[in-house]
């Protein structure tokens, strides 16, 4: 079998198209910032996505971007973005330099503004079923299978990674939605044969080709989070050409999962402004 591929982008596009909409009926502006640190070429592209698509959604954007021996100046500047209340959402694009203190600093981001939920606070208010948005990852997941008319509930799905904005909120999602998670890590044993048997893998190791078609059961989903530059092409955690003869559904790198989880922040901006967290 050749599986569908799914084009997230252009799910993205439409959300984006509609998050103008409902921007410009407000009649008052929304302003996303983001605060950057470090020297890497790779968080500054992401930063510039997002900053692309904030423009396409009406959203006003503006990047603090700061050296990696400056924690104090950029703690500094998101104190202060915290308490402008012309500032409707805030995000630091991870990681941040070795050394920094990222619990702490994440934790100056209040929660009406925290639109990644990268939060201590932000992130139980989320574990808890209180926060009005969900982390940006599992937004995408939704809205994905929004798209596709599925229903995920009794569903056995494997959350390949366990990081802090892919693996685990996506996995968090999944178990709140009645769907049966088998969480995948580098530690676990025989992985392929644990994820063989998933009717949905979330992969967002961020191990390009790690995922092969021995991982895959016929007509299974594919949602590949991964992205990594190798030669002149990106590639994602998922190796495409095998596992497409494999799977029901898939999705590519670039052009899945990384437009629709950009998409996601800019809808989270939208939502704290209308439906804002309690402060703190």
């Amino acid at each position: 079998m050749s599986a569908t591929i799914i084009q997230g982008k252009t799910i993205a596009e439409a959300l984006l198209s509609d998050l103008r909409e409902q921007v410009e009926a407000l009649g008052a502006p929304l302003h996303l910032a983001a605060i950057v640190a470090g020297d890497d070429p790779g968080l500054r592209a992401f930063v510039r996505l997002k900053q692309k698509a904030a423009h396409t959604a009406g959203i006003q954007f503006s990047t603090y971007v700061f050296d990696a021996d400056d924690e104090a100046g950029a703690r500094q500047t998101l104190a202060y973005l915290a308490a402008d209340e012309q500032v409707h959402g805030i995000f630091v694009e991870l990681p941040l330099p070795t050394g920094w203190d990222r619990a702490g600093f994440c934790a100056l981001i209040p929660s009406e503004k925290d639109v990644d939920l990268l939060s201590s606070r932000s992130e139980q208010r989320c574990a808890d079923g209180v926060s009005p948005i969900l982390p940006p990852a599992a937004l995408a997941v939704r809205t994905l299978l929004q798209a596709l008319g599925r229903d995920v509930r009794g569903a056995r799905v494997a959350v390949v990674g366990q990081g802090a904005l892919i693996g685990i909120p996506v996995a968090r999602w999944f178990r709140q939605q009645g769907a049966e998670v088998i969480d995948i890590d580098v530690d676990t044993p025989q992985p392929e044969l644990l994820a063989r048997g998933a009717d949905i893998i979330i992969s967002g190791a961020g191990v390009p080709g790690l995922v092969t078609d021995a991982w895959v059961k016929e007509g299974a989903l594919v949602l590949d989070f991964g992205y990594a530059k190798r030669g002149n092409a990106y590639v994602g955690d998922v190796d495409a050409a095998s596992v497409a003869k494999i799977a029901g559904a898939l999705t590519p790198v670039p052009g899945g999962m990384g437009p629709l989880v950009v998409a996601a922040v800019l809808e989270n901006v939208l939502t704290l402004a209308t439906r804002p967290a309690s402060a703190g």
